[in-house]
């Protein structure tokens, strides 16, 4: 009996194990299918990730490429356009030159005709022409000396009117105004840019300025063409005087 019960034990554990084998087996299986899907999911993962990255790839050299080309597009596009710009300008240029030249021509024929209908003789014509240079030049003489005999007929009224009591100053033109140009502090004297021609008048008075600031008061002493002499008045002192400084007419 005990060896029956012992058979039946046997027997059962190797119909057991025969059960779990074949359940392992099938197991096992299963596991090698899901390793191969597995396997071939990442093969063809990793083939369409190195697909992936050459695209990508080529799309990033045909982007550089792309940018290249339209940054040397944009380098032959401003050259083209600066060449434009100095052939129109020469264009242009050239253009007035013509138009000019064209002028002077019609001109020319124009003074011609009138000396042609005038009736005289070349010779005569170059005496007539010799002859107005010279009334012009003895005309433009006369002017400058008119402007002299002008400017000291005004500086002899001017004094004549302080010596007669007419006046207590020499009036100046109100906008006259110029610049200090050389100072000698030992003598008391300035140097200014400013003349006859311009409407300085010997013993007339001008303010000395800096940065909208009185600094003195100067007296006339002489003047010539295009700059003037004057003496520093030590009672309107209020400073020393420097090059650059401005002058004008005071009140």
């Amino acid at each position: 009996m005990v060896r029956i019960s012992l058979i039946i034990a046997i027997v059962a554990g190797i119909a057991a194990l025969a059960v779990s084998q074949l359940k392992v087996a099938k197991d096992i299986e299963e596991l090698r299918t899901t390793l191969k899907t597995t396997q071939e999911n990442l093969t063809t993962s990793q083939t369409a990730e190195a697909k992936a990255r050459k695209e990508a790839k080529q799309q990033t050299e045909a982007a550089d490429k792309a940018k290249k080309d339209l940054e040397t597009a944009k380098t032959d596009l401003a050259a083209a356009s600066e060449k434009a710009d100095q052939q129109e300008k020469r264009a242009n240029e050239l253009a007035a030159r013509l138009d000019k030249t064209t002028l002077e021509r019609n001109d020319s024929q124009a003074e011609v005709a009138r000396w042609r209908a005038s009736g005289l003789t070349l010779e005569q014509i170059k005496a007539t022409l010799a002859d107005n240079k010279r009334l012009v030049s003895e005309n433009d003489a006369l002017n400058k000396e008119n402007r002299v005999l002008g400017r000291t007929l005004t500086q002899k009224q001017s004094e004549l009117d302080i010596l007669t009591g007419t006046k207590t100053k020499v009036d100046l033109p109100p906008t006259l105004k110029g610049k200090v140009i050389a100072v000698d502090p030992r003598y008391e004297f300035v140097v200014l840019d400013i003349g006859a021609d311009d409407g300085v008048l010997a013993r007339g008075e001008m303010l000395v300025n800096r940065s909208g600031k009185l600094v003195a008061k100067v007296r006339i002493l002489t003047a010539e063409s295009h700059r003037c002499v004057a003496n520093v008045l030590s009672d309107w002192k209020q400073g020393e005087i420097m090059e650059g400084d401005m002058v004008l007419v005071g009140l």
